[in-house]
């Protein structure tokens, strides 16, 4: 779907009972993650899948700061291109009470 289908899906307000979102090896970069870090339509998700994408450290940093995912229990970035900078701003992050599962293999820290 690359960051322009990201961009759309986070813009729907279709889904506000989605509660898994996997889209993993959709090309998906920093815009798109940024786009659903500001995304206010999903309030119920608990398991975010971005495997295997193209999400760097900025993309990580804007969902590291967002707010609308209080229900997150579940994060998987495994095999992106998220470097120490990113994963600093997600383990420093207070917006994420609920996580209780987080991947992070293959990336570039």
């Amino acid at each position: 779907i690359g960051s322009s289908g990201m961009q759309a899906f986070a813009a729907s307000t279709f889904f506000p009972n989605l509660s898994s979102l996997n889209v993993t090896k959709n090309f998906i970069d920093d815009v798109g993650m940024q786009a659903l870090a500001t995304s206010c339509f999903f309030p119920n998700l608990a398991c975010l899948n971005v495997n295997d994408n193209q999400i760097g450290s900025s993309g990580m940093r804007a969902f590291a700061v967002s707010s609308v995912f209080p229900n997150l229990t579940s994060l998987n970035v495994t095999k992106n291109s998220i470097d120490d900078v990113g994963m600093q701003a997600l383990a420093t992050s207070s917006f994420f009470p609920n996580l209780a599962c987080l991947n992070v293999n293959d990336n570039q820290i």
